[in-house]
């Protein structure tokens, strides 16, 4: 679009007989405002201001209960007086009637619209745009606020919301050609040739006598493949950052078919179908990404990523193994091998996986993780210990790692170690129970039963019937001497377990790793 090409709209007019024949009927408001639409009707604009003018002081003046007009009414007047200041291109005057015209009905859309028209003819396209948004909330399939929204977007080159108003246009008026010559003539100058035929087609296609505006310097464009793909890339990630992905869609359906060696949009359209469940299709798009492409890695990720979730682990495991043979540095492809060899039950080819992953990824906390999870799988805890020590030290704000590790730490008896990492953990998270639980048995067996009683006893607030939290803090107020106390906790204690044999003794022995990080949940890598 030409850069200094004149945002012309028109305002609109309304049907203001229909139900308005009570105060147009023998009273001098009705007999002003009929000679008012006779002379703007036979574009006497100057002689209809005067003629609406007198309708609105009569309806001040005269007493008569029919002269009596309602708010809706005279916003009409308004709205009549600001067209024929507009016709006559006194825009001020006009945007003067249509913001009496709001003021008087908020509800009226089509006189929003108008002051959208006004705002627009003034180069104020902020205040225009937000005025058709308006008139938009009370008429949402008002085709002239979507129309004229998709030119405001146009001409400030926000493309995206240009095409998502023209599209609208188009749905509340299929047979207008006026929003599909737009677009056509948006993607002409980005040299989008392809596209834009197509639109100019489907207007005379849907309008037959269309006849195209004249539009001020406006050129065929001529630019190279690589920036005409650019522009279908531009506005494909306009249109899914503001939720329209079917629009998306279509754009990178519409680059492939003009260029079907544009892998990246493959790439990117898989990306959009996988994430709308839509598996078979994404699949197919990935798969299309050659061994050459920058994204052919990351496109066999995404697929055995798919198919895991459909469950084909061995089939996701043979296409990263092949993709590997081609990119054996890809510290990414091992990681998730690692995964899918654990879901398939192969724990020690787990592990080479992931000691691969790791010595590719020295500074991945994630792959760390996993491989000391995959140590604690085969009994080799000390390992496990190590590789989550330089998880949480590359990631020191990952609370689940601190937390798995503090577990660890509790495991093998370090419950001075363990405190420190739990209490890192309340930090951040002061209402987590089970870190509440496990801090106050950390201080518990450091012999500090003052500081783990009120952790005891906020999960007990929490969950009155946690059995091993009645049993410590029980245990801890016998500690501090106080006996009746301690003995009414673990009578409580004893009574809970009695109705439910199922609960164990809680003993330190009792606590059992409880992997929380986001990598593990549940033991699912």
């Amino acid at each position: 679009m030409a850069v200094n090409e004149p945002l012309n709209f028109m305002p609109l007019d309304l049907d203001t007989f229909t139900g308005s024949e009570r105060f147009m009927a023998g009273t001098r408001l009705g007999a002003a405002f009929s000679q008012g639409i006779r002379s703007y009707l036979r574009s006497i604009y100057a002689e209809a201001i005067e003629h609406f003018k007198a309708a609105l002081i009569a309806a001040y003046v005269d007493g008569e209960e029919q002269a009596q007009i309602f708010d809706r009414e005279r916003a009409i007047i308004y709205l009549y007086i600001g067209n024929a200041q507009a016709f006559q291109e006194d825009w001020e005057a006009a945007l003067r009637e249509y913001l009496e015209a709001v003021q008087t009905d908020p509800q009226l859309a089509e006189a929003h619209y108008n002051l959208g028209v006004a705002f627009a003819a003034c180069g104020q396209l902020d205040r225009a745009i937000a005025a058709f948004k308006e008139a938009l909330e009370h008429n949402p399939n008002l085709y002239e606020a979507h129309f004229s929204l998709g030119r405001c977007y146009q001409r400030m080159e926000d493309a995206g919301r240009a095409y998502i108003h023209y599209t609208s246009a188009c749905n509340a008026r299929p047979q207008a050609a006026e929003p599909r010559y737009y677009m056509g003539l948006m993607h002409q100058s980005h040299g989008a040739h392809e596209l834009a035929q197509r639109c100019f087609a489907e207007a005379l296609r849907v309008e037959p006598t269309f006849i195209s505006p004249e539009v001020q310097d406006e050129v065929l464009v001529h630019r190279s493949e690589e920036e005409v793909a650019q522009w279908y890339y531009r506005l494909s990630q306009d249109l899914k950052q503001q939720g329209y992905e079917e629009e998306a869609e279509r754009i990178y359906r519409a680059l492939l078919q003009w260029r079907s060696a544009e892998h990246q949009a493959r790439y990117l359209l898989g990306n959009l179908l996988a994430r709308n469940r839509r598996w078979d299709e994404a699949l197919e798009e990935y798969g299309k990404v050659p061994p050459q492409h920058k994204h052919y890695t990351e496109a066999r990720l995404r697929m055995s990523a798919v198919l895991r979730l459909l469950k084909c682990s061995k089939q996701a495991y043979d296409l990263l193994f092949e993709c590997a043979k081609l990119n054996p540095g890809n510290g990414q492809l091992f990681l998730n091998m690692g995964k899918l060899l654990y879901d398939m039950g192969l724990n020690s080819a787990a592990v080479r996986a992931f000691e691969r992953a790791v010595h590719l990824l020295p500074r991945d906390p994630q792959a760390h993780y996993l491989l000391g999870f995959m140590y604690m799988v085969l009994g080799r805890e000390s390992w496990a210990l190590a590789a989550w020590r330089k998880a949480v030290e590359l990631a020191p704000a990952a609370l689940s790692l601190r937390y798995d590790l503090g577990y660890m730490y509790t495991r093998r008896g370090r419950y001075d170690l363990a405190s420190k990492e739990f209490a890192r953990v309340l930090e951040q998270w002061p209402e987590d129970m089970e870190t509440n639980f496990m801090l106050g048995l950390c201080y518990k067996e450091l012999m500090e039963p003052a500081r783990s009683i009120p952790l005891f006893e906020k999960v007990l607030r929490r969950s009155p019937r946690h059995a091993q939290a009645l049993y410590y803090l029980g245990a801890c107020y016998l500690q501090i001497g106080n006996t009746s106390l301690g003995k009414a906790y673990l009578r409580r204690y004893d009574h809970l377990s009695r109705q439910n044999q199922s609960v164990a003794m809680a003993t330190n022995s009792s606590v059992m790793l409880h992997a929380r990080s986001i990598y593990s949940n549940n033991g699912n890598l």
